[in-house]
């Protein structure tokens, strides 16, 4: 075996020329490619932060929101709450005094009554007063 200048000039030139049709046609394509799909993969990170930023300001938006409304039906409840407490008090107030007026109508309508009978009562008072004692002297009760 001895070296062949020729050979080894020829393998070379095929080596170099094969290298060259290849980074031309394999090579730049399949690094395009994978250049191409790391741009995808970046975009679409950069689209999951955006994406996750926008729900947590969603979600924060929401709990503020949530928190607006329960705090604005709070007052509303805290508000009719007193508008009915108000309204009880007065229809309170209205039926003590009616109580009161019937009370006074009713003492003055028995006060009346009283005098009635009294009056009615006091001339024959003095006649049942002498039979319940002639009874009583007779032993009749």
């Amino acid at each position: 075996m001895n070296i062949q200048p020729s050979v080894i000039v020829w393998t070379v030139i095929c080596f170099v020329l094969l290298m060259l049709i290849l980074k031309n046609l394999l090579f730049k394509p399949v690094l395009e490619v994978l250049d191409k799909r790391q741009e995808k993969i970046a975009s679409a990170k950069k689209k999951l932060r955006d994406i996750e930023r926008i729900k947590a300001e969603n979600e924060r938006n929401l709990a503020e929101e949530k928190a607006r409304a329960e705090a604005k039906s709070i007052a509303e409840a805290k508000e009719k709450v007193q508008q009915i407490q108000s309204g009880g008090k007065k229809e309170i107030e209205n039926a003590h005094r009616k109580c009161l007026s019937d009370i006074e109508e009713y003492r003055s309508g028995i006060k009346g009554e009283y005098d009635n009978i009294v009056y009615s009562v006091a001339p024959k008072m003095e006649t049942a007063a002498a039979i319940f004692a002639k009874n009583i002297i007779s032993n009749r009760i």
